[in-house]
C-alpha cells in the first residue's frame, strides 16, 4: 500500500515539473493581400481591427516591406479598443523587424471573445513599412494610421494566433521557491528511504 509519505513526494514532483505551457499556436486571422507599401513606423497611430474567431488570442504578426539592409525589433501589442478610445492593453510581444519577412510575436493566450473587434497596434524605431492593401479584403477590420486615423477600405498584411487557454493558472515557482521545494523533496526522500531500510523483513 502507497504511504502517506511517498503520495506526498510524488504529488509535489508533479507540481514542480508541471509550469504551464504553451501549446502550439495556430493561426486564427489573417490578410494576405501584398499591393504595396502602405504604412511607415515613422507614422503615429498605426493599428489594424480584426475579430476573433477562436476564444484565444496569443499571438500576431505583419508582413514588411523589403528593404533588407535595415532591421530592428517591432513591437506588437493587442487591445480591446483604441489606445485613444481608452483601450485597454490586454498582450504584447516584440518581433525581429526584417524586410521581406513576416514579423511574428507570441504571447501567454488572451481570453477572447469570438466576433468581438480587437486591434493590434505596431510601433518601431525601425524605417520599414508595413505591406497592405487597398482592395477591402479583410471584411473583419480595417486599418488606421496618422494618430489611429481609420481607413475602411485599407488593410495591413496581418495575421493573428490562437492557442488553448491554460486549464489553470498557478503561478511558475521562483527561482528561491523552487530551489527550496527542490531541498525538501531531497529531505523526504531520504526520509522514506531511511524508513523503508528500517522496515522488518516479514
Amino acid at each position: 500500500m502507497r504511504s502517506p509519505l511517498r503520495s506526498c513526494l510524488i504529488a509535489s514532483c508533479i507540481a514542480l515539473a508541471a509550469p504551464l505551457a504553451f501549446a502550439q499556436n495556430t493561426i486564427d486571422q489573417k490578410q494576405e493581400d501584398i499591393s504595396y507599401a502602405m504604412g511607415g513606423f515613422f507614422q503615429s497611430g498605426l493599428a489594424q481591427s480584426f475579430q476573433t474567431s477562436a476564444d484565444s488570442i496569443s499571438g500576431a504578426g505583419i508582413e514588411l516591406w523589403p528593404r533588407a539592409e535595415e532591421d530592428g525589433p517591432v513591437t506588437i501589442a493587442l487591445w480591446d479598443a483604441l489606445p485613444t478610445q481608452g483601450g485597454v492593453k490586454l498582450a504584447e510581444g516584440v518581433a525581429k523587424g526584417v524586410g521581406t519577412l513576416w514579423a511574428d510575436t507570441f504571447w501567454k493566450p488572451v481570453k477572447a471573445e469570438a466576433n468581438k473587434t480587437y486591434f493590434l497596434t505596431f510601433t518601431s524605431d525601425t524605417p520599414i513599412f508595413i505591406i497592405g492593401g487597398s482592395l477591402d479584403n479583410y471584411k473583419k477590420g480595417m486599418a488606421y494610421a496618422n494618430d489611429y486615423t481609420p481607413f475602411s477600405q485599407y488593410d495591413y498584411t496581418f495575421r493573428t494566433y490562437a492557442a488553448p487557454l491554460p486549464a489553470q493558472t498557478t503561478p511558475v515557482p521562483e527561482p528561491a521557491t523552487a530551489a527550496m521545494m527542490l531541498a525538501g523533496l531531497g529531505l523526504l526522500a531520504g526520509q522514506l528511504h531511511r524508513q523503508t531500510r528500517r522496515r522488518p523483513s516479514r
